[in-house]
């Protein structure tokens, strides 16, 4: 656009040199300036893109830890029960390493202790809380701000609770079982969650006769035990119990999504 009004102009000063300068002529001249200069007002400015702010620690002096790791700093803030067993308010997640303050979107809940861990990669980070080995759990995305997925529950096993792989959190579940000798009768399964999707899928479902704990992640396989018994009632007897070792292929999950 200001392309063709740059050749407009040129066209009509060169008209004007090439004739004899007669008040007329000038007074036409004063006419064209007029409008051009009109037109060129009107043509709208493009804004510079201006950077937010990047926040601190010290923009937020009442904040609270709830947790960190070696990584990641967690922090209540804007809570209106600090002093209760249940804290619920907004939260800043501090990155350590980049100096970074993520102010995450919404309101949360924590009742009791809670445990930071990372993926690694600095795109999420999970928190799980409460006061017994099933915890609650929610997985921030720390590109969006918010909670990637649902609330989930979460057992902590000897061998891990969970593992980051890709774009899933691959984690020991809640199950339970009546037929189990200890605590509230855990018997956990293996499920993954997309956390980019919500998808649901389960990687090793337990049983009257078995369950299952997390192990180690290795490239693009998940190694977990596998512990069973012949019977239901061979759970009272240790030495009846049979554990080993399993192997599944994660690359499969991006096949069925």
């Amino acid at each position: 656009m200001l392309l063709l009004f740059a050749i407009i102009l040129s066209s009509l000063l060169a008209a004007c040199i090439g004739s004899s300068t007669t008040p007329e002529v000038l007074r036409d001249e004063d006419k064209v300036a007029t409008i051009v200069a009109g037109t060129l007002s009107a043509i709208p400015t493009i804004p510079t893109a201006s950077q937010a702010p990047s926040l601190s620690l010290e923009d937020f002096p009442k904040k609270v830890l709830l947790g960190e790791d070696e990584n990641y700093s967690v922090y209540l803030i804007n809570s209106n029960n600090e002093d209760a067993p249940e804290k619920t308010g907004e939260i800043i997640i501090y990155d350590k390493g980049k100096n970074l303050v993520y102010q995450i979107i919404g309101s949360l809940t924590f009742r009791g202790t809670t445990i930071v861990s990372n993926d690694g990669k600095g795109e999420y980070v999970l928190l799980s809380y409460g006061t017994y080995t099933m915890r609650k759990a929610i997985v921030i995305a720390l590109h969006d701000k918010r909670q990637a997925v649902n609330e989930f529950c979460m057992t902590a096993g000897v061998s891990g609770d969970h593992v980051f792989w890709n774009d899933y959190i691959i984690y020991n579940n809640c199950d339970t079982l009546s037929n189990r000798p200890w605590g509230a009768g855990e018997a956990p399964s293996i499920v993954a969650i997309n956390l980019k999707t919500g998808l649901v899928t389960d990687i090793a479902k337990s049983d009257l006769t078995h369950h299952f704990h997390i192990n180690a992640l290795i490239d693009n396989n998940l190694q977990y035990l596998e512990t069973s018994v012949e019977k239901e009632e061979d759970w009272q007897t240790p030495d009846k119990q049979i554990t080993i070792v399993q192997t599944y292929d994660l690359l499969s999950l991006e096949i069925n999504d």
